[in-house]
């Protein structure tokens, strides 16, 4: 495997290594031609590659080429983009001859650190001190960025992810759901409405100011809606400590949830959820975290779902003879779910796996 340690490292002008230019005509948001959406419209959010929508063709706007890398005015958010797209506003572009979707994503690292002595508002990644900013990158011999090196280093880490990604799904079909294959089938499952405070038992998570956060590897659920509901990492401890638990926001992005199999803490926005009497599982917890977030259209930021609401709110479950929650079915019908998933990457056209050459 090749080493950045065994690379000699040089600063470069980001002026002398980018062609760097603003969008010539972002869009607003409010201006976007609705329809069909083919092409991404990335804006300087941090999520998705910064890609905010997926537009149509959009007249009388420039439709910028791929293969290049963004960088978001103030945000100082980087993505490489593979595609054409179009953009918001306050987006810069750059972009090289040498540029690929492999040493792409190897110089978004070294970019956001440039980027780091930037900030939001008065001293945002403007043209001019993007062109005046420095980057360090590994060298060649003639003292030019080793683009070479750059390319074969992504694709190497690419591959054993690739690889270990395969693995990892082979194993799951080995010991995975297995006998949940017969349970995909939702036709005849009997369902009942049931009280959530009925079935678990809500405890509440514990304010933690951002200031009174420490850096760590502890995951810290606060009242997302992406990113599993993960906002920080930390070292901290508290009373709302837990794992193998489902999270429910009450307030921000209210009724989303999320199952946590790892420990971490709770924010105060966040309520915990376990089954009342028994022991749960990932499966089921992700099989009840679809059936709350069906009840996200009656809750709003000016009518939050508090713990009164929670324990009041009705949900709809599998159950078995005794007209008790089918916990075991919820269990096969999940890891039937996972194994076809997993199935499905394997046969994947974009899997290098071959069922046939494994035989």
């Amino acid at each position: 495997m090749l080493s950045l340690e065994s690379k000699r490292w040089l600063c470069f002008m980001l002026a002398d290594v980018f062609d760097i230019k603003p969008t010539a005509n972002g869009i607003d948001k409010a201006k976007l031609i609705r329809g069909e959406g083919i092409y991404p419209y990335v804006t300087r959010s941090e999520l998705n590659n910064g890609v905010n929508d997926f537009v149509c063709f959009q007249e009388g706007y420039e439709l910028n080429r791929g293969n290049c890398i963004t960088v978001g005015l103030d945000t100082q958010t980087v993505f490489y983009q593979p595609v054409d797209f179009y953009t918001g506003q306050n987006i810069q572009i750059l972009r090289c001859e040498e540029l690929n979707a492999y040493n792409g994503k190897f110089l978004l690292p070294p970019l956001k650190k440039t980027l780091s002595i930037f900030s939001w508002g008065g001293y945002g990644a403007t043209l001019k001190r993007l062109k005046r900013s420095k980057i360090f990158l590994p060298a060649d011999d003639y003292d030019e960025p080793d683009w070479s090196f750059m390319e074969e280093y992504i694709c190497e880490r690419e591959q054993k992810l690739r690889n270990n990604h395969i693995e990892y799904a082979k194993s799951k079909l080995r010991t995975g759901g297995g006998g949940g294959a017969k349970q995909l089938n939702l036709d005849g499952v009997r369902w009942k409405a049931f009280l959530i405070g009925d079935v678990f038992v809500i405890t509440p998570g514990k304010r933690l100011r951002k200031e009174d956060m420490t850096e760590g590897y502890k995951p810290f659920i606060g009242a997302s809606d992406s990113n599993n509901g993960v906002t920080a990492f930390v070292s901290n401890s508290n009373a709302s400590e837990d794992s193998n638990v489902l999270g429910v926001n009450y307030d921000g992005s209210i009724a989303e949830s999320f199952y946590h199999p790892y420990t971490c803490l709770f924010s105060d926005s966040v309520k915990r959820f376990k089954i009342k009497g028994r022991e749960g599982n990932k499966y089921i917890y992700e099989f009840v975290k679809t059936m709350i977030r069906q009840q996200k259209v009656k809750y709003t930021y000016g009518y939050k779902f508090n713990e009164q609401r929670m324990k009041r709110q009705m949900i709809m479950l599998p159950i078995n003879d005794e007209g008790n929650p089918d916990w075991e079915f919820m269990t096969h019908y999940m890891q039937a779910i996972e194994e076809r998933l997993y199935l499905r990457y394997l046969e994947s056209k974009a899997s290098p796996f071959n069922t046939d050459s494994e035989q």
